[in-house]
């Protein structure tokens, strides 16, 4: 009997040291995340090369997956392939979560915002634009709507006052010059403007094209509404990883680092 009343204690000990051993197993394997998989496009891939030192004096060591388009990388975040995306704003990340059913979360705080502009190889004022020009503007939801809104700021059109946001060319309610409206991949605008009179282009993408993303005809009023930083699952934005891999970006080292790359194209929040 006493031998029984024995097994039975060790049993116990063993099951509770057994117990103890996997949560401190668990905790110790989540505290312990220092791969990190982060989705980027040919862009935003400098930026994190930039914030790549900073990142790895934390311990963690990154990998940059490279995207050829912004839906794909959020969509891999989304999957789970990676673990993060940075190079898309948070107005187009929630869109994204409202087309696609999406649980995606910018992280706090935000670390910068850049710009669009209508550009023009033909043309160097905006009042040069002719009669029914062709102007290519995005095709996404939120960047079609704020090539529109850059527009009807700069009194080209008059957009429809039934909506605040979400406008489409159908939404144009005054168009004087007739232009005929070209949507495009954000990606492909800057080629566009080989047939095209004129495109809605990231300052990113006419810079890494080697273009002077400077000589714009008109440009936002509105970049600080379409803040940059780490894009997650929702469930992993208070990590003590996606903290800091966005503080990363943000330190002197990768400020001067992106600064020195992209020549102004980005505005660091202060």
């Amino acid at each position: 009997m006493k031998k029984i009343k024995l097994a039975f204690a060790l049993l116990a000990v063993v099951l509770v040291l057994g117990a103890c051993g996997s949560k401190k197993e668990a905790s110790t394997d989540k505290e312990e995340k220092k791969d990190i998989k982060i989705a980027c496009n040919q862009v935003s891939e400098n930026s994190l090369k930039s914030a790549k030192e900073s990142m790895e004096a934390e311990g963690y060591n990154p990998e940059f997956v490279v995207f050829s388009n912004n839906i794909e990388a959020l969509q891999a975040v989304q999957d789970g392939n990676v673990d993060a995306s940075f190079a898309q704003h948070e107005p187009f990340m929630k869109s994204f979560n409202e087309q696609k059913g999406g649980d995606l979360a910018m992280m706090s705080p935000h670390v910068y915002y850049t710009g669009i502009g209508l550009y023009s190889t033909k043309y160097d004022k905006v009042d040069e634009l002719p009669d029914g020009a062709q102007i290519a503007i995005m095709n996404d939801a939120m960047n079609r709507d704020n090539s529109l809104l850059m527009m009807q700021d700069a009194g080209l059109i008059k957009l429809s006052d039934e909506k605040k946001s979400g406008y489409t060319a159908l939404d144009i309610v005054d168009n004087p010059k007739n232009f005929k409206f070209v949507e495009i991949e954000q990606a492909q605008t800057v080629r566009s403007l080989e047939d095209l009179d004129a495109a809605t282009c990231f300052f990113t993408f006419m810079f890494n094209s080697g273009e002077n993303y400077k000589d714009y005809l008109i440009r936002d009023q509105h970049a600080k509404d379409f803040p940059i930083s780490l894009i997650v699952k929702d469930k992993n934005k208070d990590t003590d990883w996606a903290k800091a891999i966005n503080e990363s970006f943000t330190t002197k080292e990768s400020k001067k680092g992106i600064n020195d790359h992209f020549k102004g194209v980005f505005t660091f929040y202060e």
